[in-house]
Formats: structure tokens, sequence, C-alpha cells
């Protein structure tokens, strides 16, 4: 007879005694885990019956074949509702196909050119201001940079000026975020509590920036070419009855998602650069090869090498370390086990791909994994960067594209140079160097 649960840690208190170290590091906690129990593992935390999902075939059928058995986890939809509210990562059922479509066409390859442009034209003048030789945190740079460029192709403005006060809220939701997710009791939002001031206000910076930027466009008539125009047509075209609130919030969701992933993983990949010579030095050939004039679209067919770079610092250090978690609105089969029904599952990208079984040698950075024929031989389901099944990631395409253009216009100018010591990991909702990192840019 099979064992009730798989295998994982016991104690005799229901769990009680995980749920601490849990809560304080809960990619160190599955990485432990995964190190000695596997790849599907059960831990009880309290109340919680939480399994942690590591094996391609078992994340498939969470994620695909038994997709409606699933929702994603209460608990961080409700603290990420806060801020992008029923944008298409929070909504389920009947309200995310009602969005999807209407979200959709923003994301045609006809738009990308566009895209690409907004892009290149981003990050050198955010170049222009940066002083050779001189040690700055690539962290915050990184992620104002990504700002200002999901800023242009989601509302075509400029907030630059703005882009600190930004980062700032978007970070305040992010640290409540994960306390909120990861807290057994949650004060009530209308108690005067110092987190929840900061929450309040943050919330009013980006909201008073979201819905002026709406007024606006609806009053010149939605003409124009960025995300938010686009989406109002498709509303009109549509006529679904989408209403301006849930237009909000899926501009809120792009607007955040699309800079805060971004920007954690063009850190990671100039970090991975500066420890592989070898790769710098292919991806600089490829670069140079192209001259110094602004990049364009057109030169992705020729960028392939920095591509590949961009695919394994993802798969090195994906932003998203954890994919949301996942609970089971029924009973359901999974690996030969009965899970109960509120089980909770998470996947961790950080962990499948790191495991030498898909991806031999797994801590050697090697572009080549990606190189055209060996990427196609991968295990599906063993690179999940950007989720998998009908809830993958809609901005996946445009991410990519947006940090090879990033990577190789720096890549005209300067060499990433680090000014310290290997950064330790930070999880706090998107994977980051703790404490920043320090580097220099050293002009080439």
């Amino acid at each position: 007879m099979r064992d009730k649960y798989p295998p994982g840690p016991r104690d005799r208190f229901c769990g009680v005694t995980f749920v601490r170290p849990m809560r304080r590091d809960p990619l160190g906690f599955a990485r432990r885990v995964a190190a000695e129990y596997g790849d599907f593992a059960y831990v009880r935390l309290g109340w919680v019956r939480l399994y942690f999902v590591n094996r391609p075939e078992l994340i498939r059928e969470v994620l695909v074949a038994k997709a409606k058995s699933f929702q994603k986890l209460t608990r961080q939809m409700k603290a990420l509702r806060k801020i992008e509210g029923d944008g298409l990562v929070v909504a389920e059922g009947e309200t995310w196909a009602r969005h999807r479509p209407v979200v959709q066409g923003s994301f045609h390859t006809r738009h990308f050119p566009g895209y690409a442009d907004t892009v290149t034209a981003c990050v050198r003048r955010r170049l222009d201001g940066w002083r050779p030789d001189e040690p700055f945190d690539l962290v915050p740079e990184m992620n104002e940079m990504a700002l200002e460029v999901i800023a242009r192709i989601v509302f075509d403005v400029d907030l630059a000026a703005q882009a600190t006060s930004l980062r700032n809220a978007v970070h305040e939701f992010r640290e409540a975020m994960q306390s909120e997710a990861s807290a057994s009791i949650n004060p009530p939002d209308w108690l005067p509590l110092p987190s929840k001031i900061r929450q309040k206000k943050a919330l009013k910076v980006l909201d008073d920036l979201l819905w002026g930027l709406i007024r606006a466009r609806q009053a010149a008539g939605g003409a124009g070419t960025e995300m938010l125009s686009q989406i109002l047509a498709a509303v009109k075209q549509a006529g679904t009855g989408i209403t301006d609130r849930e237009v909000r919030d899926e501009v809120s969701t792009l607007f955040v998602a699309g800079h805060d992933t971004t920007s954690a993983a063009s850190a990671w990949l100039f970090y991975a650069l500066s420890q592989n010579p070898e790769a710098e030095r292919r991806a600089i050939a490829e670069v140079d090869a192209l001259g110094g004039k602004p990049l364009t679209h057109d030169d992705l067919p020729r960028l392939k090498y920095v591509e590949m770079v961009v695919k394994e610092s993802m798969r090195m250090f994906p932003a998203s370390a954890f994919l949301f978690g996942r609970e089971a609105l029924e009973a359901v089969e999974l690996g030969g086990h009965t899970l109960k029904k509120g089980s909770w599952v998470f996947m961790s990208p950080f962990i499948v791909q790191r495991d030498p079984r898909y991806f031999p040698d797994p801590d050697v950075f090697d572009p080549e994994r990606f190189a055209p024929g060996r990427a196609d031989r991968l295990t599906p389901y063993s690179y999940i960067v950007f989720g998998a099944g009908a809830r993958t990631c809609i901005g996946n395409t445009l991410a990519t594209m947006e940090l090879t253009l990033l990577a190789a216009t720096v890549l005209q100018r300067y060499r990433l140079v680090l000014d310290q010591g290997p950064p330790d990991l930070e999880l706090n909702i998107v994977l980051r160097p703790k404490g920043g990192l320090r580097m220099r840019a050293v002009p080439r």
C-alpha cells in the first residue's frame, strides 16, 4: 500500500515548527525539502496541506491537464488584488475569459517593431546619465529603467521624473504582499497601522497616475498606438461590458508586472555575464557586428546569442522563483496521491530549472543550452520561467525581446563589472540580489 502522502518532513505538532522557516525563507526551505525528499514532497504547516511539485510531468498535470481542478492561491491573490484588481494575473473564470482577448491584441507581433524602438530609446537615454567606472547599485537602476520602458509602451508617457516614487510605491506593495501572503493572521485594512497607512499612500500614488492617464486618453478618443489606446479600442469594439475600473486593473497589471520582473531579470543577467567572461565576449562580438547604431526589431535575428544569454540567466535566476501557488478546488489525484480540497501546491522554476536530470551541470552558466536544435530537446515543463498552459504569462515574448535589446544596447557602450562579492538570494515576491548589486560600468 502506498503512503497516504508523498515523502516530506514531519514533526509532532502538525508542522507548526515548519511555519517560521517557511515564512522567513520560502525558497531556502523549499530547496532543502527538495534536496532531502525529492521533487514531489508534502509538508504540513499547521492547518495547511502543502505540496512542493517540481517534477515536469506533474507540473503539466497541475497547470494543463487538470488545471480546472486548481485555482491560484486565494491568499496570494487577495494581497495582489489590492494593486492589480481583477487584472489577468488575478482574474479567474469568466472574468479572465472576458479580459484576455481585450488585452491580447496589444501583444500582437505587428506592434513589436514600435515596442523595440521604445526599449532602445529609453535604454540609450538612461545610459547617457551613467558615470563610467563609478560603483553604483544596479538593482534600482534596472528597476527605474524598466519602469520608464513599460510606461512608454503602456501609456506613451515619460515617467523619468516619477520613476523613483513609483518604484518605491511598488516596493511597498511587494513588501506588504510578501508579509500578508505568509502571515497566519492579517489585520483588516481599515486599522490605522503604519503598514496599512503606507499601503494606502502607495496605492494613491499609483491610482492617481493610472486614472489620470486613462481619463486623458479617453478624452482624446483613445487615438494612439500604445497599449492603453489599444485596450480602450478593443473594449469599445468587443462590447463585452468591461468597465473603466476593469481597464484600470489591466493597465495596472501591465505596468506593475511589466517592469518588476523584467528589472530583476536584467540585474541577474548582467551579474551572470560579469562572472562568465567567455559568454560576455561572445555577446559583445555579436553586438559589435551590428555597429553602434540604435538597435531595432530587425536586428533581433542577429542577436541570437544575446537571446540565449537572456534565457540561460532566467534559467539560473528566474525572477519568479515560485509560480503563484495553486489551491485544489476539489479532491484531485496527483502522482499517485489524492490531494484534498483546499490543499496548496507550490512549483518553483528555480528548483526545477537547476535539476541536473533536465539541465546537466545546472550551476554552470551555459547559453548553448538554448541554441537552435538543443532548446527543442529540453524536457517539456522543465523550463517554466513564464508559467505554462492557458495561464502562461501574456508578456513572455515581449519580455524576452526587451531583455535582449536592453542587454545588447548596454553592451554597445559598457561592460558591467562586479564591485562586491557574489550576492545572496532574496525572495520578496521577485527574486533579487540581497542588499543590491554593486557594479561598475566600464566603457568599451
